[in-house]
């Protein structure tokens, strides 16, 4: 198992080495190139002169690969993703500010997504094309289809202006842990992002479940005398927990592109609303920390799948010996 977690482990390190070079190069192709920033802070009009000496200052009259070293060594011993103009503050102190409120958000509602898609998929699969099976397939269908922002939109409105009247926005100037100290604000985003992964997570169990219980052991096992919910915990569900755990990892990235958009419907300061902020100042920097963070994350997550799918069947971890 232990060779099976540093192989995986070197993979990952190799993917986020090839998304760092790729984030820090795109600025490059930024009109004026690596020293837009120098004329966004100097203006348009600036003199050359002027916009040598910002260059200097800020370590952009660098070549590219001095440049992109400073960069990993920053950022690999100093956990410096940069330095933003608009702000005039580092990337790290922008988001360090919103990070904690967006994992919360996204943690808490996964761990929901899980409390009630896995069951609910089960439910599905064991009463197929009964009315239960049709009823959480249609309402799936329609919240799979259905944008982010319309959802929040329609939760507003049903829950913000009608009965039972909860709050539209989570209070501004909160905590981060302010999800647990005062829970009501939280109520519709939370409610919101954890309906949309219920939706595709709940189809994916109940296709992974049928697909198992047509499987000649489970026929082996009925043979056997088991009853049916030995058969359905004991031998499908485990089995059928494969496909999921590697789903629950990718839906990670999904998690958090959902939050940015339901922070900003519903007002709220976490790193969706300053991802917004920065795109539309034009704060290069800020997004392509925020996007390398997002992609740390979404490799983290990969990881902890890849593990918790060695641990669930161990034929995985042994065939990638070979």
């Amino acid at each position: 198992m232990l060779v099976y977690i540093l192989r995986r482990l070197f993979q990952s390190l190799i993917v986020l080495a090839i998304i760092v070079v790729v984030t820090f190069t795109l600025p490059y192709f930024q009109p004026q190139g690596i020293l837009a920033p120098a004329y966004a802070t100097l203006g348009q009009r600036s003199t050359p002169t002027a916009i040598r000496t910002f260059a200097l200052q800020h370590g952009l009259a660098g070549s590219y690969l001095t440049r992109l070293w400073q960069y990993v060594n920053q950022l690999v011993f100093h956990l410096n993703l940069g330095h933003s103009f608009k702000q005039n503050m580092s990337v790290w102190q922008i988001i360090s500010l919103y990070v904690p409120r967006t994992i919360w958000l996204a943690l808490t509602a996964l761990i929901l997504t899980i409390l009630i898609a896995i069951p609910l998929g089960v439910i599905q699969a064991t009463r197929r094309n009964t009315t239960v099976d049709y009823v959480a397939t249609g309402s799936a269908f329609v919240l799979y289809a259905m944008p982010s922002f319309l959802l929040c939109i329609l939760v507003i409105d049903a829950f913000g202006f009608h009965w039972p009247h909860l709050p539209v926005s989570p209070p501004s100037g909160v905590a981060p842990w302010a999800l647990f100290t005062d829970p009501k604000g939280f109520i519709l985003p939370v409610a919101s992002l954890t309906l949309l992964s219920v939706a595709a997570l709940s189809r994916f169990m109940r296709g992974a479940v049928l697909e198992v219980l047509v499987q000649d052991y489970i026929r082996t096992a009925r043979a056997k005398g088991c009853n049916n919910r030995r058969v359905l915990w004991r031998h499908a569900f485990r089995n059928a927990l494969g496909p999921i755990i590697t789903i629950l990892g990718l839906s990670i990235p999904g998690l958090f592109g959902g939050a940015l958009i339901i922070e900003d419907v519903f007002n709220y300061a976490g790193l969706g609303v300053q991802t917004v902020n920065a795109a539309i100042n034009f704060d290069v920097p800020t997004v392509l920390g925020i996007t390398l963070l997002v992609a740390i994350f979404t490799l983290l997550g990969n990881l902890l799948a890849d593990v918790a799918l060695g641990l669930v069947n161990p034929r995985i971890r042994i065939e990638g010996t070979k």
